[in-house]
């Protein structure tokens, strides 16, 4: 104690660790962050045999599960789902209302489409392939509500679509990964865990060890 009286530096020792602490807490943060993408990527990247299913086998499957729906589809409906970045373009996503000819319905984000994509130009006898990972809903938070009856949507809400339109979904909506249509990008699923969560880490890891010498040093602890 009569150390931590006698720092020549007080401010120093005791704000300095204030944020030795918060740079370790980012640390910590960016390393779980890390593990989180890692744990994904890795669930993400589980299925890679393609199963040919019907709209009817969805709730059967794993999320991420690779599939193909092999029977005749019809399209009902299209929103846009808001503030979709692209190859550092803005954009929306597509996201498609389908159902099979014994009325099953599915949710279908079918990829990238440019601001002034015009939903009148949309061909809704026009036969797609439907070949991708299916996907958890979004879930519903605070602000930026979706409107009913409208073409516009801030996220994939299960609960929201299945009011909106009176009916009932499958547990999973299906992303594309290929053939995802004319002027349509596809999604790179894998691209949101490329995040250099590790280095950053280890960065705020760095400044927290240099920071702990420096006012060490100066009141004469080491």
């Amino acid at each position: 104690m009569d150390k931590l009286r006698k720092l020549p530096f007080k401010v120093l020792f005791y704000l300095g660790f204030i944020i030795v602490i918060i740079f370790l807490g980012l640390s910590y943060w960016q390393l779980t962050s890390h593990k989180y993408d890692t744990n994904n990527l890795e669930k993400l990247t589980m299925y890679e045999n393609i199963l040919e299913v019907s709209i009817t086998d969805i709730n059967s499957f794993s999320e991420y599960q690779y599939i193909k729906i092999d029977e005749d589809i019809s399209l009902l409906h299209t929103w846009l789902l808001r503030s979709r970045v692209h190859n550092g373009q803005n954009g929306y996503n597509r996201i498609d209302l389908i159902s099979d000819n014994y009325s099953n319905y599915m949710v279908v984000n079918r990829g990238w489409v440019p601001l002034d994509f015009d939903l009148d130009s949309i061909d809704k006898y026009e036969q797609f392939k439907y070949i991708g990972k299916l996907m958890s809903y979004n879930t519903q938070t605070i602000g930026q509500d979706d409107v009913p009856q409208s073409d516009y949507l801030f996220r994939i809400d299960k609960s929201f679509i299945e009011n909106d339109k009176n009916i009932a979904l499958q547990k999973y909506y299906l992303t594309l990964t290929e053939e995802c249509g004319n002027s349509i990008e596809c999604i790179n699923l894998t691209e949101p865990y490329d995040a250099p969560h590790l280095s950053y880490a280890f960065q705020w890891l760095f400044f927290a060890i240099c920071l702990t010498i420096v006012i060490l040093r100066k009141n004469k602890l080491i």
